[in-house]
């Protein structure tokens, strides 16, 4: 007997009534409801003043980074006050003692203590130093750095005192010393080579210049073959490192023409993306035939020249680097007609064996434009000559000291602190002396920001999943709570705000990066993607959302905040509501078992914000004295606190044990846990069976409560239950009666839930949608309960081979882990949904080959609600026979019920394979869709007028004298 359209509905009700009755009584929801409502006593409900919210963040943002800047400030000002008397020595500096970052004894030399907020052991008195393999520790550079920075660590040590959120503080000089603190064993347990060289990392390389326009010019005739294009490509890879996201690079070979190595043959922002596939275009580069110097420099100008007037590029230093190993002549008429004013400096590189041809016109040419020439035979020549470039660009800087400002890094993950950080550095610079022949440029100062710790501050100012983000001048995301590592590769995430921020009319975001860009304060509505976790899952829905945005004032960042609809209105508790009584609330607190009752974990600090965070604690709850940094916040969370607390009396009496045991039929422990999340940040759990039973999978049951107040819904907390989900096929079983038909539950995601299909094994997640067959696409497609559409999920790098093994049964294995889908729902605010079915194993498998660019991947989502009568069609399965299916929603619910009347019909299916749609960088044809904005600098290159290689004595090359 089949089951009719009346039938269908009738069964839907049973089961829904059936679940509804089990997350009423568990969680007290009607009691949950009056305590909650409107039009409650005890507690208020009070619109959410987004712009209020934002210069509330900008003004802490704002205290915290100037905390930084000043730090910073003073490690550049002791090195530079320090250095004329001591520089004056610097031919026989004196003998100091420093301890080595590797030196292996260390512990036995000073105390290590282990420090949470270091990952590792330190000494908060004393500072390492650090110099790179190829660099000689006894040479007269290094001795004399060594003399230069002695008597830092007592500025490193005053500045923690004053702001506890210092985890790094570092001077790293042009020699390739590294001064660090705090002190701390630099060992390796995989007896790897110590690589690290201060002078390539990315803090250092910004703080070192101001934003480049660089042309590179590669000769591949065939005088470079073998030896000399060899080193000549691990040169330019080597260069590659040493530009920054701030700076515009082009990359040419010639011989007798002159091609651009790449699908972008004009100056392209240095974002990582662009630096990988000039790497991989570096690889290909041969040699052959003869050279042709007039039309590569012509080439080189036109292109520096057409960026500038299409107002593309930073426009501030620009330069031309030649690699090539010999040149007929000097080309002066040339380059008095292209370069005049010396604007455009010209670095030359030498390759091949020493003395095998002349270079010295290739010297002339680097020293009458205001570069550097340099001879590189081998690899071991190839970071002096690097280091030479990086001192000529920090050259202007030494015209106007005083107006240097702070550099601040992109974000990169640092892999002993095992987060995020981006660092501020400063050029350290004596002044411009025409009569002297002393390098100006000293080298960089420099603190870490923990990432995490900004986001720790931030997170008491917002409830639920509201969130603050923050970019950089140039569109770069530098906090969000998306911006997680991918494996070990992500060590720079170079993300856009379009790549995180996902808008379901994609040009809202671009205008609010735009507004953003241009560092105006306003805010745009708009509906956007919400998700937690770092890459798209296929369970993410669209909410209705305004961002509000606005700069910092004096910092290279604009900050922005997201307030869903659902979330614009919160709980506001008076000081003197009698729910704060200090005896009740400590008596229920204190007959809680602490593991069932967590507070958000909010930062203490005092008004400067230079406290180390530690979270709120049960004993500093209950001291309203205390004075945290949210007051209205806390003192909803303690109001919060009386009233779940007869839910949790209900939890524990032996009547609700009763009850859950006699609702599913007496199965043993049918209701496994229950839990309570309030969107302020108070969580309540149980667990009936004190573990997870490994032997029953389950299930969710979980209920947004919505309160209607000025006429838009806000949802105050969130209730969940997990059930066995033998339980779940004993109600399908009573409902649907004697027929034997197959029922499928999916949920909105197209995700099956349960099915008593005899094919079903519920050992994993299914996407009903990875299945190919014609049911599925009756289901998804013809009936119109689906919708259909591609997100693009274009974080960080995608990986171009992936066996996808999709689970998501493992990221929900604790109760605590649904918290963020319950509150990201998008549904009616008085329904409940299934999640997921819950089991104890299961992990999603990456193996990859090749990282690439963007890839996209299709999300199925619930159209919408509207549609709430059932749907019949017949679908024929390979024309052996027909089956009869019957769709119908579960009332209020986001599960649709599927019934298969002819279950002894079988159609033909398959899984169906869902490969990344890979977006390769030059079919994307875009690097960065954002020009770098310089509004907040000063560009020293163009104050040069004066400055050129004729009117100082500077070393324009490694023979001058």
């Amino acid at each position: 007997m089949q089951i009719c359209n009346s039938r269908s509905v009738k069964i839907a009700q049973d089961i829904t009534d059936r679940l509804m009755e089990i997350l009423g009584k568990t969680t007290k929801l009607d009691y949950l409801k009056e305590a909650f409502s409107a039009d409650s006593d005890l507690i208020r409900y009070e619109k959410i003043n987004g712009t209020k919210l934002l210069k509330e963040a900008q003004s802490k943002l704002e205290t915290i980074l100037k905390n930084k800047t000043d730090a910073v400030d003073k490690i550049a000002d002791f090195v530079r006050q320090k250095s004329p008397g001591r520089l004056e020595s610097a031919r026989d500096p004196p003998t100091c003692s420093y301890l080595l970052a590797k030196d292996s004894s260390m512990a036995e030399k000073i105390n290590l203590t282990y420090y949470e907020e270091f990952k590792v052991e330190v000494n908060l008195t004393e500072t390492v130093i650090h110099f790179p393999v190829d660099v000689y520790e006894f040479s007269k550079e290094i001795k004399s750095a060594i003399h230069l920075t002695d008597g830092l660590d007592q500025v490193f040590i005053e500045n923690y005192e004053r702001d506890k959120f210092i985890f790094a503080q570092y001077f790293g000089s042009t020699s390739g010393l590294l001064r660090y603190f705090p002190a701390y064993y630099w060992g390796s347990t995989t007896n790897e080579t110590d690589l690290y060289d201060c002078r390539f990392r990315s803090w250092y390389i910004e703080a070192a210049g101001q934003p480049r326009d660089v042309v590179f010019l590669m000769d591949t005739s065939g005088s470079m073959y073998g030896w000399a294009l060899r080193v000549a490509k691990y040169t330019a890879k080597t260069l590659l490192q040493i530009v920054s996201d701030k700076d515009y690079v082009a990359f040419y070979t010639f011989n007798k023409t002159t091609q651009s190595l790449s699908c972008y043959p004009q100056l392209e922002r240095a974002r990582l993306k662009y630096i990988n596939h000039l790497n991989d275009k570096i690889d290909t580069i041969d040699a052959i035939g003869a050279s042709n110097f007039s039309i590569a420099l012509n080439t080189a100008f036109d292109v520096l020249e057409q960026s500038a007037r299409d107002n593309k590029t930073c426009d501030c230093q620009r330069a031309i680097i030649i690699f090539s190993d010999y040149v007929r002549e000097e080309y002066t008429e040339l380059l008095k007609r292209r370069n005049p004013d010396g604007r455009v400096r010209i670095f030359i590189l030498a390759f091949g064996a020493p003395n095998q041809g002349d270079t010295s016109k290739l010297e002339k040419i680097a020293c009458a434009n205001n570069g550097y020439f340099s001879k590189v035979y081998n690899y071991g020549d190839v970071v002096p000559a690097i280091s030479n470039i990086l001192a000529v660009f920090g050259q202007p800087l030494s015209l106007n000291t005083a107006s240097i400002q702070a550099s601040w890094s992109t974000v990169y993950y640092e892999y002993d602190r095992q987060n995020f950080v981006m660092t501020v550095g400063k050029s350290v610079v004596l002044d411009h002396d025409p009569n002297s022949e002393r390098e100006p440029f000293l080298g960089v100062a420099a603190i870490d920001v923990d990432i995490p710790q900004m986001k720790n501050i931030m997170t008491g100012m917002f409830s639920g999943i509201m969130y603050a983000f923050m970019i950089n001048n140039n569109g770069v995301v530098i906090l969000h709570p998306r911006m997680v590592p991918i494996d070990d590769y992500a060590e720079k995430p170079d993300m856009d705000i379009n790549e995180v921020e996902i808008t379901e009319d994609p040009e809202k975001i671009k205008e609010i990066a735009r507004s953003m860009l241009n560092r105006t304060t306003g805010s745009i509505r708009t509906r956007s993607l919400v998700y937690f976790k770092n890459t798209i899952s296929g369970r993410e829905n669209y909410q209705d959302t305004e961002y509000f945005f606005t700069s910092l004032e004096g910092y290279p960042f604009s900050i922005g905040i997201i307030v869903p609809e659902s979330e614009r209105q919160e709980i506001k508790v008076d000081k003197d509501n009698k729910l704060l009584n200090k005896t009740l609330l400590m008596e229920a607190i204190q007959r809680e078992v602490p593991a069932r009752l967590r507070w958000k974990r909010y930062p203490l600090c005092t008004k400067n914000l230079t406290d180390t965070i530690k979270p709120l604690s049960k004993a500093e709850a209950l001291e309203l004295e205390t004075d945290p940094c949210y007051p209205d916040r806390y003192y909803t969370m303690a109001a919060e606190v009386q009233l779940t607390q007869p839910v949790s009396d209900w939890w524990q009496s032996s009547q609700f044990r009763r009850w859950s045991t006699s609702v599913c039929q007496n199965y043993e422990h049918c209701i496994q846990d229950a839990y309570l999340v309030t969107n302020a940040g108070i969580t309540r759990t149980y667990s009936l069976l004190g573990r997870d039973d490994k032997r029953n999978p389950y299930f969710n049951i979980s209920y947004s409560l919505g309160v209607l107040k000025d006429g838009s819904y806000v949802q105050p907390l969130s209730v969940g239950v997990k059930v066995q989900l033998k339980a779940l096929r004993y109600f399908i079983d009573v409902a649907k009666g004697a027929n034997n038909a197959s029922i499928t539950l999916l949920d909105e995601n197209a995700f099956t839930i349960f099915s008593t299909d005899q094919d079903y094994t519920p050992t994993s997640i299914e996407k009903f949608y990875d299945l190919s067959s014609n049911v599925a696409n009756f289901v998804l497609n013809t009936s119109l309960f689906y919708h259909k559409y591609q997100v693009k999920d274009c974080q960080k790098l995608c990986k171009k081979i992936i066996p996808h093994v999709q689970n998501s049964a493992h990221s929900y294995l604790s109760p605590l882990r649904t918290i963020t889908k319950f509150m990201s729902s998008i549904w009616k605010l008085f329904v409940f949904f299934l999640t997921d079915l819950f089991f104890d194993k299961g992990t999603a498998s990456h193996r990859q080959t090749k990282w690439v660019m963007c890839c996209l991947d299709e999300m199925t989502y619930f159209r919408n609600f509207s549609k709430t009568d059932p749907v019949n069609g017949s679908v024929d399965c390979g024309g052996v026979c027909k089956k009869n299916i019957t769709l119908t929603p579960l009332p209020n619910t986001n599960v649709l019920l599927v019934i298969d009347n002819n279950p002894d019909c079988v159609c033909p299916r398959k899984k169906r394979t869902r490969s990344p749609i890979i977006t390769e960088l030059c079919e994307n044809n875009q690097v960065s869709q954002w020009r770098s904005d310089l509004s907040q600098q000063v560009c020293f290159e163009k104050l040069k007028s004066n400055l050129t290689s004729k009117e100082t004595k500077w070393k324009c090359s490694d023979s001058s004298p």
